[in-house]
This record gives structure tokens, sequence and C-alpha cells, in this order.
């Protein structure tokens, strides 16, 4: 035995150290690491939109404009300070949601759309989600709580309850896009395009941490391959739980494409719009293990075409369970099983996300760093998507994002708003944004177009369906 090992492996008084002695060692250590590494940890901007003097024109304005669009250049996404949603309507919000989602499921399987990713979707059994169109509209959220909870007494607070909350993320939505678009010289065009840039869709979603989620789970930030990302359309967000809201056709068969497209899902990235002509008409969950040779279109390309096994139930709304705008071609590997939303971007214009107490969504930076949110006291959080993104010719950024759900027993509750342009708006820069500096770098499209490109083969395939419909030859 050496003099030196002896040393060390002995404590100071001659005790020798035991496995316990050890064990608590590593912690130390790995406390330390992780404490020196946070410091290095890339975080979102915050920027501050409570200030009651923060009027359009004033210096102040000036100020946060400049801020909202340099995050939006480096991070394509921001958390936001935002009061004037109080904690009561907050409070009011997650009660409501937690009431709609004890519902028994044939009540949340009556929430349904012609248009694809709106309704009741599931995935794997550990998320759900509850889709509302034009939910800052008190009438459209009536028709969706008395859908679900026909004549029951409580659902005119509950609808009044929403549409006030959805009322504040649109003032959000509306200032930031105010804030973007001045920024770069052109508000003419805001004025006169605003009401066609005013396509909104909320989701509710709910989800849980896989059961075989360990302490590794939540501490190592990994980055997944992003060949297995895709451009979902979670728009949520969160966007998004990681479940979809999916057009699937009744005669589906065993090597059939399953066809998602945009959405936040729970995947909340909702992203199909108005204009898609696809529509919703069997509630189908599918799972992760699935075993037809199917692509199952929803914007997240992770890996071999693979096989799905498709659970097609005699339901009535389609549940894909990938994420709501998760293009997943074929089966998810581990990693991928974990995630309550795989890696995607979203093809909306702007996704406003609240987290309520538990954290999931995670942004991936430039350099490919993987920045995870916690919720906050007043924040939301402000993502760019890929209208937004070819609207302003490239000069922002449209971030991948996903969610990971890491706290076991717990159920995380989060809430998304999604903005989108009309489907038959045609989506182009401004003059202003295009010259010998910043050539075009995408086709004029319609967001329709895009959205039906997005169920194409060739748009399940496509890391970026974007770039891979709309982007300019050599560009």
């Amino acid at each position: 035995m050496s003099i030196n090992w002896a040393f060390h492996h002995f404590s100071q008084h001659g005790r020798k150290k035991t496995n316990l002695d050890l064990v608590e060692s590593r912690k130390t250590l790995k406390a330390k690491k992780k404490e020196r590494m946070g410091a290095d940890t890339p975080q979102l901007p915050v920027i501050y939109l409570s200030d009651q003097t923060l009027k359009p024109g004033s210096e102040k304005w000036a100020e946060v404009r400049s801020g909202v669009r340099k995050a939006l250049e480096e991070y394509g996404a921001f958390e936001v300070s935002y009061d004037r949603v109080t904690e009561e309507l907050k409070k009011s919000v997650l009660d409501a949601m937690i009431e709609l989602f004890e519902l028994p499921v044939e009540a949340k399987q009556r929430n349904v759309s012609p248009k694809p990713y709106m309704g009741y979707s599931t995935h794997n059994g550990l998320s759900e989600s509850l889709g509302i169109q034009d939910p800052n509209v008190l009438e459209k959220v009536n028709e969706f709580t008395q859908l679900l909870r026909p004549d029951c007494e409580g659902n005119k607070s509950m609808s009044e309850t929403i549409q006030k909350f959805s009322e504040k993320l649109v003032e959000l939505d509306v200032t930031v896009k105010r804030m973007v678009i001045q920024s770069f010289g052109i508000e003419n065009y805001f004025d006169e395009h605003l009401k066609s840039l005013k396509n909104y869709r909320m989701r509710l979603m709910k989800y849980v941490a896989p059961p075989d989620v360990d302490a590794k789970d939540a501490d190592d930030g990994a980055n997944t391959n992003l060949n297995a990302n895709a451009d979902a359309d979670a728009g949520a967000g969160d966007i998004a739980n990681g479940i979809a809201n999916v057009h699937i056709d009744e005669d589906v068969n065993a090597k059939g494409d399953v066809g998602t497209g945009g959405g936040d899902a729970n995947h909340n990235g909702d992203d199909a719009n108005t204009g898609d002509s696809a529509s919703v008409k069997s509630n189908v969950d599918v799972g992760t293990d699935v075993n037809v040779k199917a692509s199952v279109g929803a914007d997240v390309n992770v890996g071999t075409i693979a096989d799905a096994n498709a659970n097609i139930g005699t339901l009535s709304s389609a549940n894909v369970g990938v994420g709501d705008s998760v293009k997943a071609n074929g089966g998810a590997d581990d990693e991928e099983k974990k995630l309550g939303l795989p890696s995607h971007t979203d093809k909306n214009l702007l996704t406003v996300l609240y987290q309520y107490e538990i954290d999931g969504l995670e942004v991936l930076t430039k350099d490919e760093k993987w920045i995870r949110l916690k919720p906050a006291h007043n924040s939301f959080v402000v993502i760019a998507g890929d209208s937004l993104y070819a609207l302003m010719n490239g000069r922002l950024s449209r971030p991948f994002h996903r969610v990971r759900v890491t706290e076991r027993k717990k159920t995380r509750y989060s809430i998304a708003l999604f903005s989108a342009p009309d489907g038959d708006y045609i989506i182009e820069p401004p003059k202003e944004l295009v010259d010998e500096k910043h050539p075009r770098l995408f086709k004029p499209f319609t967001y329709a177009d895009l959205m039906s490109f997005y169920h194409t083969e060739a748009g399940r395939r496509s890391r970026s369906t974007l770039d891979a419909y709309s982007a300019v030859s050599g560009a």
C-alpha cells in the first residue's frame, strides 16, 4: 500500500472511508460542477412589458422595442415580464383546465373540429390537450365549454375566464408584432395587414413525466440529434405537450401515411391554419410503439421511417401521439420517448406560452445549447415561428424547441396562444426588407399552401418544411 493511497483512503482521524462517504463526496463534486456550469448556462433575454408608461412613440417604447428585436434576432424567443394578467385570473384558468381535463374521456373527445389539430388529443398516456379556435371571442369559447359540458351551470364563468385570459395574451401578441415591424421601419405595413395576421387558436395542455424519468434525465440537458428534430408546429410551445391532433383518413391501412402537421400540440404548436382543407374525422391514438409502415407526419424527423402501430379506434376526432405538429417519420428512440414534445420549429407567426409552476420547455440556441425555462412570476415565453421568419426575410430567428417533463408525481399544465396569418394571406417580405445585402430568401406563399405541403411525403421528410417548400434557390 503506497503512502499516498493510504493517506487519501483514511480520514484525518484514521477512520476508513465508507461507501456513504464516497457517495456524499461525489454529490458534493457534482453540486460544485453544476454550480460552475450554471454560470455559463445561456439564458433567454427577459423583456419587461409591465411598465404602464410603455406607449408607442415614447422613449421607453423605443428602448424596449430594440430589446425585443435583438432577442428575436439572436434567439428567436424571449421571456417577457407581463403583469397585465392577474394572479387571480391565472389561478382561475388553471382551475378551469383541471376541471376540463378531469372530464370523462368521452366528453373530451367531443372537442373536434373540421380543421386539423384543433381537437382533443393524447400521447402515450403521458399527456393530453384541448384546442379552442378564436379563444378571444366569448361566443367561440362558450361553444367549446358547452360542447364538453352541456348545460353545466359553471360554463358561463369558465368561458369568461378563458376569454379574458386570451384577450390579455392577444394584447401581448399584438404589442410584440407592432414592435418588431416598427423596428424595421415598416409600421404602415403593420397597420394595413394587422387584421390578416390575427388568426388565433389556443391549446390547453396537461402532461406528466415518463415513468422511468430519473435524476439524470432532469439534469443532463443533453442535446438531441438535430436530424431527429423537425419542424413541428408547436407553436408551444410548449409549447406543447407532445400531443398531436392529426388528420387521419378512416381507411388508413398498414402501409398508409399518417399525415400530421402543425400544432403546438400538446404539441401545442398548433399550426394548422383555417385554410387547411383536411378535416378531422376519427379519434385515433397512435403510440410510439407503432407497427405499421407509416410515415407519421408531424415535423420531427426521427430516424427511420417506421413502424407505427396505429391504434385506430371508433372514436371521433383524430388523436395521434406524436406531438401536435411534430413530424415523426417513424418510431421515436428512447431519448425521444422521454420528450413531452420533440424538437421542432413552429409554423405560425408568434406563440405566447405560459407554464404553470412545473417547467419543461427548452429552447435551442444557435450554438446548439438547450436553455431550460423555469416558470417565474408574471413570466410568459414568446417564440417566433416560420411564418414570421419568412415575412421578415430571415432577419429574425425561428428556434427549435422541445418539452421535457422531469418532475415525478407532478402534473404539468401549460397554455399557449398561437397567431397565424389567414389561410389565403400571401406571405412575402415588404420591399423594404429586400436589398443587395438581404436578398429574398423565400418565394411568396400562403399559409394554407405551406400547411398543405407539410402533409406531403416531401414535407414530412424535410427538416425544415419552410425551406423545402419556399426557399429561393441559391439564397
